[in-house]
């Protein structure tokens, strides 16, 4: 089939299409060649900041981790990564943490305490020292929280209910007292002295104002106790004092202990200074036996050094004891019925007294 010379017109001839086929081919290898320069340049760029960028966005980005490093063998290892520095600070504060519970748990392992199982002795000469508690003798059960200090005076409550006496010592150095004025002043009981042997001489002597002081405290209706400052150096000498003690008393009637005190001096040096625990033990219950075969009450007076250190506390253990220790709270470990806890100002009496406080009425013992 023919077609008509319009659809032949704009074809061109053939020389014609032999150059247009060139100059296309030309320009086609043209681009190419410059496509693949760029690539070239290109690919060679990002090879260098690659090279030169990548580590220091690792070291500079928290958290930074590409997992290329852990499935191509990359050697680097936890320590070398920076998202362990996200943590470093917590796991410090938790390494303190640990330490300080090791100490802590260190000071309770060495606390001298030992659970209570040892009870600390501060000295006369400010040293201290742990001694044993003997878990068999009669524990101190008293409640500290049942204490109430008011106006400098110290009462005992069990169940809302006042069980407590507020007592003082007096003796020759209170010079005259006004009994009537102390009785006003909310004390229950004395304990008068009545007299004591000498620290060198070794002489028995009754306290000056004794009498005068036993006719007026009981006259102003005060209970009355007495108090005796041995310097026995053996059991002899323990029995010949309790006997002064009641040959003094007579006829005297007391309705609060004969108390016993055994002490060391100021400035001087004392009888007892010389005898061993034991024979300072062997002293106190002669002469505590001796009182109470004679129907008395006996209480011995001293303070946590003297029971614990300077005598055999278990041997005298089944006595009363009036704790002397000014203190807060008592930290005595066994039981006791006195407590002199302060020295202060009471009505009537012209120096400070030594204040008492006795958790049974021995008045109705």
């Amino acid at each position: 089939m023919k077609k008509d010379d319009e659809f032949f017109r704009d074809e061109p001839e053939e020389g014609s299409k032999s150059l247009i086929g060139a100059a296309l081919l030309f320009s086609l290898v043209a681009v190419l060649l410059i496509i693949g320069a760029v690539l070239l340049i290109n690919r060679d760029s990002l090879r260098f900041n690659k090279t030169k960028t990548e580590p220091q966005s690792k070291k500079n980005v928290s958290g930074y981790v590409d997992l290329d490093d852990y499935i191509s063998g990359n050697p680097t290892v936890s320590d070398d990564l920076d998202i362990w520095d996200e943590y470093l600070d917590d796991e410090k504060i938790d390494d303190e943490v640990v330490i300080d519970d090791k100490e802590e748990k260190e000071e309770i392992k060495d606390d001298p305490s030992e659970g209570g199982t040892k009870t600390k002795v501060i000295k006369s000469d400010g040293s201290e020292v742990w001694v044993n508690v003997n878990k068999y003798l009669a524990p101190n059960e008293l409640d500290n929280a049942a204490f109430v200090l008011k106006n400098g005076r110290l009462d005992y409550y069990i169940d809302g209910e006042k069980a407590s006496y507020t007592g003082i010592i007096v003796d020759k150095k209170d010079d005259y007292i006004d009994f009537s004025k102390v009785k006003r002043d909310n004390i229950d009981f004395v304990l008068i002295k009545i007299g004591q042997r000498g620290y060198s001489t070794g002489a028995l002597s009754v306290d000056e104002n004794f009498y005068t002081n036993i006719k007026n405290a009981k006259d102003a209706g005060l209970h009355v106790g007495v108090l005796f400052s041995s310097q026995a150096v053996n059991v002899d000498e323990a029995k010949e004092e309790a006997q002064f003690v009641l040959d003094t008393l007579g006829e005297e009637k007391i309705d609060y202990p004969v108390c016993y005190y055994m002490g060391y001096v100021s400035n001087d040096k004392a009888r007892v200074e010389n005898i061993t625990p034991e024979e300072k033990t062997n002293v106190a219950r002669a002469f505590m036996d001796k009182i109470q075969e004679a129907g008395l009450n006996t209480i011995i007076y001293q303070d946590k050094e003297w029971l614990l250190c300077k005598m055999n506390y278990t041997s005298v253990s089944y006595y009363d004891v009036l704790l002397d220790q000014e203190e807060d709270l008592p930290d005595f470990p066994y039981r006791f019925k006195m407590w002199k806890y302060a020295t202060k100002d009471v009505a009537g009496v012209s120096g400070k007294s030594e204040m008492l406080i006795s958790f049974i009425d021995y008045s109705v013992k």
